[in-house]
């Protein structure tokens, strides 16, 4: 879920296999582009009938 991949640091996201600098750059871009970034908040993550499957960690 988007919701989970805002919550997470850049330095988290390099802790993940196979997930590179660029790779990192490149999703940055595509979150700037929806006017979010890595390492936001979010009260009531994840919302109510959502899971969180620890996809991203």
């Amino acid at each position: 879920y988007i919701g989970d991949l805002i919550q997470k640091t850049e330095v988290e996201l390099l802790k993940t296999p196979n997930l590179g600098k660029k790779s990192l750059t490149e999703i940055k871009e595509v979150l700037a582009q929806r006017g979010l970034s890595l390492g936001m908040k979010l009260e009531n993550w994840p919302p109510a009938g959502v899971a969180s499957h620890g996809m991203l960690g």
